[in-house]
């Protein structure tokens, strides 16, 4: 990991998205697989320049969130930037993750699965990129922490599997999720992941000291992935 520190959340978002920006200019010619996280990360997309988007470009989310709510949904609210009105325009790709009608969670992780793989098995050398994001307790994509069952942790998340479809109940005000797992996001070949906001200054510190284990704190797996920056306003 490698942790570039700004005094705001503004400029570590600008930071984070200048470096995203440079490397889509430098890989333009490449086929590049890019997996978005929502919320506050999603922000990182605003310095994303039109002239760096391509046809060799597919763009999907990194996890999201089962529903049609414009509100809730990754996939709508990215649909909502300019950025998405950019990657239209650059004739690039999508692998949309808003649930279409009839279609179960189950049904909805299956479609999106083959996509990932079939892009991976069309383009043996392309290369995966991801924006990470990290909430307060320490979730990343669609992971969130399981301290009080490892074992359905490692089941869901730590398999062979590249996505996952679960109810994560009372753990978030948005249960039912389908991600991307612990498994694929090491597969990932660079990733600029932002962290912002008080709130987290304590997951922060576990991550940056090695202090925990990823079931109780499922960021701990930057440590194992390939080519992480850290864009953050913490100290």
């Amino acid at each position: 990991m490698e942790i570039f520190k700004q005094l705001d959340s503004a400029s570590a978002a600008a930071e984070a998205g200048e470096y995203l920006n440079t490397f889509l200019v430098e890989n333009k010619k490449s086929p590049v697989l890019l997996l978005l996280s929502g919320g506050s990360a999603l922000s990182i997309t605003n310095y994303v320049g039109q002239t760096t988007l391509g046809a060799n470009l597919t763009v999907s989310m990194l996890d999201d969130r089962y529903s049609q709510d414009g509100g809730i949904n990754n996939f709508l609210q990215m649909q909502k930037t300019e950025f998405y009105q950019d990657v239209l325009a650059a004739e690039a790709g999508f692998f949309g993750t808003l649930p279409r009608p009839l279609e179960t969670m189950e049904d909805l992780r299956q479609r999106w699965d083959k996509n990932l793989k079939t892009w991976r098995e069309n383009n043996p050398l392309g290369l995966i990129i991801a924006t990470l994001g990290m909430g307060p307790d320490g979730h990343t994509a669609g992971i969130l922490p399981f301290p009080e069952d490892p074992e359905k942790f490692r089941s869901l998340f730590d398999g062979p599997d590249w996505t996952a479809a679960y109810n994560a109940g009372d753990k978030n005000p948005y249960p039912e999720r389908i991600t991307t797992t612990l498994t694929f996001l090491k597969l990932i070949d660079f990733s600029f992941a932002f962290v912002a906001g008080k709130e987290k200054q304590e997951m922060f510190n576990r991550l940056t000291s090695g202090e925990g284990k990823q079931a109780e704190h499922p960021a701990m797996v930057w440590r194992e992935m390939k080519n992480v920056k850290i864009f953050t306003d913490l100290t």
